[in-house]
Formats: C-alpha cells, structure tokens, sequence
C-alpha cells in the first residue's frame, strides 16, 4: 500500500505544478492558483475514494497529499518564468500525472480487492476528472473533451500496467512500463496531431 502512496504522490506534485500553470494562464489570485492546483491534483482521487468507499478520503487522511500539492505550487511559481520558456512544458508534467495517477488509481483498486476490469476504469477516471473540473474552473473547454490523447493514454498505459501485473513481474517494471506507454502515447499524438473522431450533427 505504501509504494501506492508514493506513486500518487507524485501524481499529486505534477499535476499541482500543472494546474498552478494553467490556472496563472487565467489570470488567477494566489487563492485562486492553489485551489485550482489542489482541484486538479486531488479531485480524480477524491472521486476515486468515494465511489470505492475508501474512508476517511487519502488527503483528509495523509497530510502528505496537501504538502505535495503546495510544493507542487511553489515550484510553479518559484521558476515559472523559466518554465514559460521551456516549449510544452506543461505538456510534460501533465502527461507524468496522467501516467502516475493512472498507475496509483489500479493499484488502491487492486488493493481493496476489486478486479482488474474496474481497477483500470477507475485508473483512468483518477486522471480524468481532475483535469475535467481544471479546466472548467479556468473557464475553458475541458482538454479531454476536444484534443490530445489524455483518456486514451491512460487507459493504454493501465492496460499494458495490468498485464505486467497479472505476471507478478517486478513492481519497478510494471511502473515504468506502464509510465513509459502513457508517455509515448501522448507524444506521438501530439506530435502526429492524432485524436478521436469529432462527431458533427
């Protein structure tokens, strides 16, 4: 269970930068900043753990998920200017959050002894509704909804992460293998301009 702490953790700290990044994007108070870093950092979990029943809630329970996300906050707003500079840098610390929220959502899951097949919907929606509820706060049209590979990504990235699992290979593998797809998945996408089919009525 730890090593699922961890993980998540870390999801937590890149989505925090990212949110904080979109959200200065919107012109936001500091206020603003960190509820909008902690909405895109916490929400996909906190949806997780309620429909699981997972009591009391990780951040209510670990103070370490808040710290992650302030640190996350700092970071943002300590090199922002430096990180402005550095072309799809949002792009890269989203994409780590997806993979590292989709792995640590499948392994709680697993955890509390559901099956696989609902360990992976709930991996992605822990990296879904996040970044759903962060964009509609900036008052923008949702990501997930109109571009990039975000759902897509995930959901390879848990499959592939499963798989591993369902061979007891070695935990680092199934990580890194599963990050690794989320990762490669959104680049080519982005660099190949790939995404679902827009349906016109």
């Amino acid at each position: 269970m730890e090593y699922s702490i961890y993980i998540h953790l870390v999801g937590v700290f890149f989505f925090g930068i990212s949110g904080t990044l979109i959200a200065s994007r919107a012109r936001l108070d500091l206020f603003g900043l960190t509820f909008v870093a902690c909405v895109s950092a916490l929400g996909g979990g906190t949806i997780r753990d309620l429909l699981l029943g997972h009591y009391p809630l990780s951040w209510v329970k670990d103070p370490r998920y808040i710290i992650a996300v302030l640190i996350g906050v700092v970071t943002a707003l300590l090199f922002r200017r430096r990180l402005a500079a550095i072309r799809n840098f949002i792009f890269i610390v989203d994409s780590l959050g997806i993979g590292f929220f989709t792995i640590s959502g499948i392994r709680i899951t697993l955890e509390v002894g559901l099956n696989p097949g609902i360990a992976l919907l709930f991996g992605v929606l822990s990296v879904v509704i996040g970044g759903l509820l962060r964009d509609v706060i900036c008052n923008e049209v949702p990501v997930i909804l109109k571009k990039e590979l975000v759902a897509t990504a995930s959901f390879s990235g848990g499959l592939v992460f499963l798989a591993l699992n369902q061979m007891s290979l070695p935990t680092e593998i199934q990580t890194l293998s599963g990050l690794g797809v989320v990762l490669l998945i959104r680049i080519l996408g982005q660099k190949y301009k790939w995404q679902l089919p827009i349906i016109s009525l």
